[in-house]
């Protein structure tokens, strides 16, 4: 029995961006685009993911909850740790991509003839830790072959709560001028993304120094250029796959239609803003009300729709087996109508847990966007949700994004053609609110060549929903005016 502390988010999600000063704290509950934070301390709704032509970097937020261990084993929340407790945070970014000495789907042993492997690995000299309300950046350099690279940076708000942010969106090679010749591996190059443990100790009034049990990961990644679109499978959906393994969570027996079922069928439908807009016009209009009717009568249209989200178009797709059986289960009418239903939000913690996931994309891991393909192995977890650095070699610090393209701009730049990540990585988008589909046009245009997309990448625009003539439609907006299509 007793009081123990966990950090949340689990997994937390950063974004670089080439803004010097401007950013915004990542979403923390379902839909919301994230927060800006006036130097107040007060927190609106973000409404522009450029400043000055430039892209805002993404912080991810971390808090500590008190949970009270029972007599028999479980868990009770109390609650998010007050103003008046010290925390401590110490954070270890590491950027490997360019020692990567394994081959993991796309992604092969880098730069093989430098002898000094340590010279390849970007991170700090030591972890870096920051305390107190309201605290200044505290940056986090490394070195990649002699050449000094910012990779983030610490921050706190106003109640002490951690703020990481990442780099710049920076790549180059060393020396300057190495051609790049491959969407994954590129040597002599690097770029200023990196992944690692998040830890804390908490000082109550009076009391000594507790180390907190549950610590987290973040994740710092490329921009999401359609944050209003969530990937068909998330990242979140991949760890709870992973749970259900370990056999830490039981699938439900009956999918909730409000809860399971609508958000992956309006995940895919939502493909539409991002990608040929004809390819998807199949699942238009969403009727929800037939959707979630369990009757025999609307079994055709639940298994016509249910084949487009197993079979979406999108190249090496796979959902997880407790999502193709909530699909089965949704089919054979055998889930629970509860459309239109007021249901309960779950605790704080679990909103953070999966609003940080469900941003990155869980398909298609060739390579991937923010992690790759290792987070499908329940071994890299020590609880659900929560990476376990503590008894398993798998998971160490760089470990989740040493294997992502190198530099990722050039995985950018490959792909195009919308059968891999058009939730982050746009294919075809809309310019004109008024004018849909005709308005349909290549996000990435005029961008050719890999150098190009290094270049270039963040004078692209962002897929934003807004309210138009009583619907909502996903427009792309700030685009560098100076950067027009050909």
């Amino acid at each position: 029995m007793g009081t123990i502390y966990r950090i949340h988010p689990t997994i937390g999600i950063a974004r670089v961006g080439n803004h010097a000063t401007a950013s915004f704290v990542g979403p923390e509950s379902p839909g919301s685009p994230g927060v800006e934070m006036g130097a107040d301390g007060t927190e609106t709704p973000l409404t522009a993911y450029k400043a000055a032509g430039r892209i805002k970097r993404q912080a991810a937020r971390f808090r500590v909850f008190e949970y009270e261990e029972t007599a028999d084993g479980a868990v009770e929340l109390r609650g998010e740790v007050g103003p008046d407790a010290e925390v401590d945070w110490t954070v270890d970014l590491v950027n490997r991509k360019a020692a990567l000495d394994r081959t993991v789907g796309p992604a092969r042993p880098r730069n093989t003839g430098v002898a000094d492997r340590r010279t390849l690995v970007i991170r700090n000299p030591q972890p870096v830790g920051i305390c107190g309300p309201s605290q200044p950046a505290v940056r986090l350099r490394g070195r990649f072959l002699g050449t000094q690279v910012h990779i983030g940076e610490l921050r706190t708000d106003p109640r002490g709560r951690l703020l990481v942010l990442g780099g710049h969106g920076t790549s180059a090679s060393v020396p300057p001028g190495v051609p790049l010749t491959n969407f994954a591996n590129n040597d002599r190059w690097y770029d200023d993304v990196a992944d690692g443990p998040v830890t804390a100790t908490v000082t109550s009034p009076g009391g000594s120094p507790v180390p907190v049990q549950g610590t987290a990961w973040v994740v710092v990644a490329p921009p999401d250029f359609a944050p209003g679109i969530t990937s068909i499978v998330t990242l979140h959906d991949i760890a709870t796959q992973a749970a259900i393994d370990r056999g830490w969570l039981t699938p439900e027996q009956r999918p909730s239609f409000t809860r399971h079922i609508r958000p992956l069928v309006e995940r895919t439908a939502d493909m539409r803003w991002v990608d040929d807009y004809a390819e998807w016009e199949d699942l238009q209009p969403l009727d929800l009300t037939r959707l979630a009717d369990p009757s025999p009568a609307a079994r055709p249209l639940r298994q016509r729709v249910a084949g487009r989200v197993r079979q979406p178009g999108l190249a090496r797709f796979r959902l997880p087996p407790f999502l193709r059986t909530y699909l089965d289960q949704w089919v054979a009418g055998d889930f629970v109508d509860d459309h239109g239903t007021h249901l309960a939000d779950p605790p704080l913690p679990e909103q953070l847990d999966r609003a940080a996931l469900e941003q990155g994309s869980g398909n298609n891991f060739f390579p991937g966007i923010e992690a790759g393909q290792t987070l499908q192995d329940p071994a890299m977890y020590g609880g659900p949700y929560r990476l376990d650095a503590a008894h398993t070699a798998l998971v160490y610090p760089g470990c989740l994004t040493e294997v992502m393209a190198l530099p990722w701009q050039a995985d950018f730049r490959d792909c195009d053609g919308g059968v891999w990540w058009p939730s982050q990585r746009p294919d075809l988008v809309m310019t004109d609110p008024d004018d849909i589909p005709g308005s349909e046009a290549e996000w990435e245009n005029p961008i050719q060549l890999y150098r190009e997309m290094v270049d270039d990448v963040q004078r692209l625009g962002f897929v934003v929903p807004r309210a138009h003539q009583g619907q909502q439609v996903h427009v792309e907006v700030e685009r560098d005016p100076a950067f027009p299509r050909q």
